[in-house]
C-alpha cells in the first residue's frame, strides 16, 4: 500500500530543499523516555533521581517536531534554519534529549544543608559518569548531539513564575558544568561529542 505524506510533511521536505539540505531519510515517531534511577538515602528521608534519554533515530525526526511546533509561524523557515545549523544537520549522526526528574519522601527544604550538598555532589559525579559511559547503556558516539531543557522551580521558593525563571537559570548553569552550551531562545541547551567522545558545548 502506498502511503502518501501529509501536507505538513510535504511542506517540511520542501523547506529542507530550500535550505539546501538533500535528506531522504525517514521521519520516525518520537521515542519514549528511557529511565535509569539512582536513590539517595538520608537520615530520615530519601530522594530518587530519574535520569532519562529520548533518542531520535535521525536528526530529521527531531527537526520535524520543531517544524510542527511552529508550522503556522511566519518565521518557521528561520527557526528551522537556525536549529538545523545548531544540531549539525549536515552530519548524519544521532540526537538525544536528556534530562532528569526528581521524587522525594519529604520536601527538599526539609533536607538539611549537608544532606542537600551530599546529594548534589553525588548527582554531579553520577551524571558525569553517565554522559561519558552512556545513559541507559546507550554508548555515545563521536558526533552525537545532546539537547537538554532546563526547567523547574527554585528550591524552597514555591511553584510560581519568578521561581521557575530562577530555577531554569540555576539548572542551565549546572548543565554548563557538564559541557552544554548557553541557553537558547528555544529553551534548550546543546552539546556535541567530539572525536574523542568528549562533550563540547554548542
Amino acid at each position: 500500500m502506498n502511503i502518501q505524506p501529509s501536507d505538513k510533511r510535504k511542506k517540511f521536505e520542501k523547506l529542507l530543499k530550500e535550505l539546501g539540505y538533500r535528506d531522504r531519510s525517514p521521519v520516525y515517531p518520537k521515542e519514549n523516555k528511557r529511565y535509569q534511577q539512582v536513590n539517595f538515602k538520608c537520615n530520615d528521608g530519601a530522594m530518587a533521581i530519574y535520569t532519562f534519554i529520548i533518542l531520535y533515530q535521525t536528526k530529521k525526526s527531531y527537526l520535524y517536531l520543531e517544524f510542527l511546533d511552529h508550522y503556522n509561524s511566519p518565521d518557521v523557515k528561520d527557526k528551522i534554519k537556525t536549529l538545523a545549523e545548531r544540531i549539525y544537520f549536515h552530519e548524519k549522526g544521532r540526537l538525544a534529549e536528556v534530562g532528569y526528574e526528581v521524587k522525594y519522601t519529604k520536601q527538599p527544604s526539609e533536607f538539611s544543608l549537608e544532606e542537600r550538598k551530599k546529594i548534589f555532589y553525588e548527582f554531579i559525579k553520577y551524571t558525569y559518569e553517565n554522559l561519558h559511559d552512556g545513559i541507559v547503556k546507550i554508548k555515545p558516539k563521536p558526533g552525537d548531539i545532546l539537547a537538554a531543557k532546563p526547567h523547574g522551580p527554585k528550591l524552597n521558593d514555591g511553584f510560581n513564575e519568578s521561581s521557575l525563571v530562577v530555577g531554569k537559570r540555576q539548572r542551565a548553569l549546572v548543565a554548563r558544568k557538564f559541557g552544554f552550551g548557553e541557553l537558547y531562545e528555544d529553551g534548550f541547551q546543546y552539546a556535541r561529542y567530539d572525536e574523542n567522545c568528549e562533550l563540547k558545548p554548542i
